[in-house]
């Protein structure tokens, strides 16, 4: 079965919930993953907190809240 861009940010979720970091998470399931389109960057939120982005090939972005541990996609697939 072949993961949808709203597979992944559960899969991170739960790994970042049992404590793994970003980089172990971007190692182990986003870097290389093809629905990924490129490295992360770090972006803010409406509030001014950082968060981490990534892009998506379909368009969209996961977002990693580290505040909360968890990961979301934001945008509409193309």
């Amino acid at each position: 079965m072949t993961e949808t861009a709203n597979d992944l940010p559960l899969k991170c979720t739960v790994l970042a919930k049992t404590g793994a970091d970003f980089p172990t998470v971007w190692g182990n399931v986003l870097k290389g993953h093809a629905l990924v389109a490129g490295p992360p960057a770090q972006i803010l939120d409406d509030q001014m907190r950082p968060q981490l982005e990534i892009g998506l090939i379909n368009g969209q972005r996961l977002i990693y809240n580290s505040a909360y541990k968890e990961y979301f996609v934001l945008g509409a697939p193309r």
